[in-house]
């Protein structure tokens, strides 16, 4: 009995040691902010975004609450996620500075930290987990395939999936004069045939096969590069058998361009040129395929989907663009890239989708030296190497009025540039040229050819709640149920 009492005993004190060092270390912690002069709301023992951490609501919706708290009150204020500290910035203004002045102090992003070169040899190629002098390298390199004549050379190709993809639309209404579809589901099997045939010149087969392998294994990547990101404990960002796909279909396609005598200006031709002048290796290569994978692949279905929505909600604006369209071509099938990208209205229409669902609902940097920013009246802040920016694009975007309706009106007379120079439009990053063209290329075939409405099923809130299991991309919970018929 006596050495039961003291098992108990002994138990009772370690957890109370346990309790107190926890509390002390939390309150530690949780004075980052006060110790540096920072405002910001005052953390609990999970830090301010206790919901997103049960998974109950998305991040963007914790942070967008403090945003709207002290958006008149500071340029930027200090937040804990989980017991992270990050600091949050309000004033779009300083949004550009850290973003394009003082870029060399902000220039990594948090997920740098998980790659690994030996688990991960394609992914930590990628410019997105790149860091510092060698991710500038890896940009320059991605970013000149994406030039304006690239785009302009491979624009057959994206049209020629566009058509497919409206065939494929069309085919599915034969069979009822209407059909309901999942806008996320279908946008995806066109986004990733435009990838396939871009990138690596093959047919994906997104719209002849239910189980295409290009989607099964893009799908699988995305979902681990999103698990490990949301992990606590180090893991792979890209599986094995993923990694061995995607480098099998970069040698495919070298291999049989180089043996074919094939001369084409696209991304391929532009990777291929990249191993002659800098000896680049086969995994470089394959990196850099899946590099603007990616950038086409996910990053363009999440924001085609709720253009069709929003189209879909709004029959005028879809009337006018469908007006916009056919006359466009007249009594021709065919539109050339420059006019496409001269369409006044299309513009309009595709930056406001994108102002309402961003991609991206935020993105991260990483102080990698420190720097003095101005903070309230003047007071200069602190920020030190290795605090996080929080930088909340789905807030900037409500810096308009009425910021919940649907008006492309608003970005008629040169307001697009406006808008990014003021810092409240942020809608793509380092493919925003190739999405705007996949999304300007889907919208005039589907658009012209068939008419959206919504389905039943689908909510009336102007606002669709984001999943709360996404990471980073603005996934809608519950899907866009959206009708298509004949025009």
């Amino acid at each position: 009995m006596f050495s039961i009492t003291m098992t108990l005993l002994t138990c009772f004190f370690l957890i109370t040691i346990s309790i107190i060092l926890c509390l002390v270390y939390f309150r530690r912690k949780f004075q980052y902010f006060t110790k540096r002069n920072i405002i910001g709301p005052k953390p609990t023992l999970f830090g301010n975004t206790k919901e997103a951490f049960f998974k109950r609501k998305h991040l963007t919706y914790e942070v967008g609450k403090i945003y709207e708290d002290y958006k008149n009150k500071a340029p930027f204020v200090g937040f804990f996620n989980f017991t992270t500290p990050y600091l949050l910035v309000i004033d779009p203004e300083l949004t550009k500075q850290i973003m394009i002045k003082d870029f060399k102090h902000f220039r990594n992003n948090e997920f740098s930290t998980l790659s690994n070169k030996k688990k991960d040899p394609v992914m930590a190629l990628n410019p997105f987990v790149m860091r510092d002098d060698e991710w500038k390298e890896k940009r320059t390199e991605v970013a000149v395939g994406m030039t304006q004549n690239k785009l302009k050379s491979i624009f057959p190709l994206i049209e020629d999936v566009a058509r497919k993809f409206a065939i494929y639309i069309g085919q599915e209404i034969e069979k009822n004069s209407r059909k309901t579809f999942n806008a996320r589901d279908i946008c995806v099997r066109y986004t990733c045939d435009t990838v396939a045939t871009c990138i690596f010149a093959i047919d994906g087969g997104s719209f002849t096969k239910d189980d295409s392998a290009i989607i099964l294994m893009g799908d699988k990547m995305i979902r681990s590069i999103s698990d490990a990101a949301k992990s606590f404990l180090p893991k792979r960002l890209m599986p094995q058998d993923v990694e061995d796909f995607f480098v099998y279909l970069m040698e495919e396609a070298i291999k049989y361009r180089t043996e074919n005598g094939i001369e084409r200006d696209d991304f391929l031709s532009h990777i291929i040129s990249l191993k002659k002048k800098k000896n680049i290796s086969d995994i470089e290569m394959a990196s850099h395929g899946v590099t603007f994978f990616l950038d086409g692949y996910d990053t363009s279905s999440v924001a085609l989907a709720p253009l069709f929505l929003e189209l879909a909600r709004n029959q005028k604006a879809q009337d006018k663009l469908r007006a916009e369209l056919r006359e466009a071509v007249g009594d021709s099938s065919q539109i050339t890239y420059e006019e496409l990208m001269d369409l006044p209205y299309l513009d309009q229409v595709v930056y406001e989708s994108l102002r309402l669902t961003p991609p991206l609902t935020f993105s991260n940097r990483e102080c990698s030296e420190s720097i003095e920013i101005e903070g309230v009246k003047g007071h200069k802040a602190l920020i030190e190497k290795g605090l996080r920016i929080f930088i909340p694009i789905l807030s900037f975007h409500h810096y308009f009025h009425d910021p919940d309706d649907f008006i492309p009106e608003r970005f008629d007379h040169g307001a697009v540039k406006m808008s990014k120079d003021k810092g409240v439009l942020l809608p793509f990053g380092l493919g925003m040229r190739f999405a705007l063209l996949q999304l300007k290329a889907a919208t005039f075939e589907i658009i012209r050819n068939f008419r959206v409405t919504l389905d039943p099923k689908m909510s009336t809130e102007k606002v669709l709640e984001i999943d709360p299991d996404e990471l980073l991309m603005n996934v809608k919970k519950d899907g866009i149920w959206l009708n298509f018929e004949v025009a």
